[in-house]
């Protein structure tokens, strides 16, 4: 059975290396808070073409992630402390970052509080 890559509950600040672009909150899969903090610059391309909505920001952060099957995924898994994949948990731990761009996620009480220290992870 695929997994299920639908964001329940996140709450952060996206932001390309040190310059914040979204404030976001996602609850029960309801995009409830949206602010972007640099007037739409910078912005990734699910969120600049198209626009700020749940489902965009459900594919910048499914892009993000190891697909289910790819080689060593279950160990990329246990690698990051998962036993089972959990979307909301995976972006958590990865701080949104997929280290082939310089987007990531600061979370208020959670995870890497520069970009500096995504990439030490």
């Amino acid at each position: 059975m695929a997994e299920v890559r639908w964001i329940q509950n996140l709450k952060g600040i996206l932001y390309y290396l040190d310059t914040p672009l979204l404030d976001f909150e996602i609850r029960e899969r309801q995009l409830v808070k949206a602010k972007s903090l640099s007037g739409g610059k910078l912005f990734p391309p699910e969120l600049a073409v198209y626009g700020i909505n749940y489902g965009n920001l459900n594919e910048f952060f499914e892009r993000r992630t190891m697909k289910e099957g790819c080689m060593f995924y279950r160990e990329h898994l246990k690698a990051i402390g998962m036993e089972k994949f959990n979307f909301d948990e995976y972006i958590k731990l990865k701080n949104g970052n997929n280290h082939l761009d310089n987007y990531w996620v600061k979370f208020e009480d959670f995870g890497a509080k520069s970009f500096a220290e995504v990439c030490e992870m």
